[in-house]
């Protein structure tokens, strides 16, 4: 076939299935041609970008039959910042293509006949679930000023957002107050140099908004490089006076930061923060399924879920999984320990093990606050720590990155025996490859539970049961 195409010739093509990613997928001869914004059930027209031996890509040039699926997107933005893949999809369709993507990839990849794949837990409001945004100062294709997001393939355009449908409507008027602040007092967007010892003007970096979604109280964190005009503290408290006047019924502005990047060729780039108002964390609380509740204080670079009321049902799942028969459970990849501290009410003792140590300094902060004493947090590399693991667990909980895990980590979990293995995954190729290998030393899928964290984008999160 590729002797006969020609990049940019045009092709008409059924859409029939979705890619994980988010392309559509059709047919020319039998090759299959991925279509970026085409979706099932769609007819379109499409011009050739890239022709291999076995598959091509293709830009969408126009629909010409449009798919029962489609549906009018919320956001004026949507399609081009990157950040809501799917939302000119019914969100029941969103659903559906992801517990898809989960079935394919455990028979295709891990060679599962039948994977016992349960129906995937739904966000109640698929819009503005996200606890935190990070929106980037910098100039449009136009060189004018802007505040919002990194272009898809596009290194330096900055796409000017006035309105977002993902953290709150109080986060936007953040983001707009903050515009039309800087604008006004004509603060420079730092323009990219090698680094910031380079002789570059400019020096707004990046708006982070946090929120607590259980408590309504909101963290405005600023980022500059080190280098900034003279007086700009002062400015920095006009600032925050202009946002506190911000109202919102429900969320609240309790503490505003400024801090400063510090980034040299050949160091660790460093983090300096100054508090300019309020206190120095703001509050979350997580509540699960069983009624269980946990509190945390959250500082600025801390890691915590992104949706927080998805993560509840993550969790709930977890509980629901591991039961209340556990001597010691080992909680491998624990970021801030969350899992573990939930899983230690029930259960004997928790061990934790993660490489990032502000992590773990987290991790024992939070378990102090909860007043949560049977649970241990370890900084290691995981599969070390499992080669000179004494104690024997019932339960491994493993939540890696997105690459998985290693040949050699399997093996050394696999020489624990414990019981049971729940492997909570984003990534369900990674997950497929892991559990196929896992059951080379005795271990049975027995169900798997999608749930959606990242409503309007291709990602799934897993949580998957391992029996001996």
């Amino acid at each position: 076939i590729s002797m006969q195409i020609q990049k940019g010739q045009s092709v008409d093509l059924d859409i029939d299935a979705m890619a994980f990613g988010g392309s559509g997928i059709g047919r020319h001869e039998g090759m299959a041609v991925f279509v970026d914004g085409a979706v099932t059930g769609d007819k379109v027209q499409a011009s050739w970008t890239k022709i291999k031996k076995k598959f091509g890509e293709a830009r969408l040039v126009k629909i010409i039959k449009t798919s029962p699926d489609r549906v009018k997107a919320r956001c004026p933005y949507s399609g081009i910042c990157g950040g809501c893949h799917f939302q000119y999809l019914k969100y029941t369709k969103q659903l559906e293509i992801k517990r898809q993507h989960t079935i394919d990839a455990l028979e295709r990849i891990g060679k599962f006949a039948n994977p016992s794949v349960a129906k995937i837990i739904a966000c109640d409001d698929p819009f503005y679930y996200r606890n935190k945004m990070e929106f980037s100062f910098g100039y449009d294709s136009e060189m004018k000023f802007a505040l919002g997001f990194h272009i898809p393939g596009r290194r330096f355009d900055i796409l000017d957002v006035k309105e977002c449908y993902l953290e709150s409507e109080f986060a936007v008027k953040i983001l707009n107050k903050t515009r039309e602040f800087a604008f006004v007092k004509k603060w420079l967007p730092r323009k990219y140099g090698p680094d910031d010892s380079s002789d570059v003007s400019g020096f707004l970096k990046s708006l982070f908004v946090r929120e607590g979604k259980r408590t309504g109280e909101v963290m405005v964190n600023l980022l500059t490089s080190v280098q900034v005009p003279e007086g700009f503290k002062k400015e920095m408290e006009e600032l925050v006076e202009e946002l506190l006047e911000l109202r919102d019924t429900k969320m609240k502005i309790v503490s505003v930061y400024w801090s400063r990047k510090i980034a040299k060729r050949g160091q660790v780039t460093k983090i300096e923060e100054d508090l300019i108002y309020g206190k120095p964390v703001f509050a979350e609380k997580m509540i699960l399924a069983n009624g269980d509740e946990l509190d945390f204080e959250i500082l600025p670079q801390a890691f915590f879920q992104v949706n927080t009321l998805q993560a509840e049902k993550l969790y709930s799942e977890v509980l629901k999984l591991a039961g209340d028969d556990c001597g010691t459970v080992l909680d491998l990849f624990c970021g801030t320990g969350t899992i573990g501290l939930f899983l230690a009410k029930h259960v004997e003792n928790v061990i934790g093990v993660e490489v990032n140590t502000d992590s773990v300094k987290m991790a024992l902060e939070n378990a102090r606050k909860n007043k949560i004493f049977n649970i241990d947090f370890f900084t290691g590399d995981v599969a070390d720590v499992l080669k000179n693991m004494k104690q024997m667990p019932s339960l491994v909980v493993v939540d890696p990155p997105r690459a998985g895990l290693s040949q050699k980590m399997i093996e050394s979990m696999a020489d624990l025996k414990a019981k049971k293995i729940i492997y909570v995954s984003c990534n369900p190729a990674t997950l497929a490859r892991d559990c196929e290998y896992l059951g080379k030393f005795g271990y049975e899928l027995k169900s798997v539970q999608p749930v959606d964290m990242f409503p309007h984008s291709y990602h799934v999160e897993n949580v998957a049961l391992m029996e001996r």
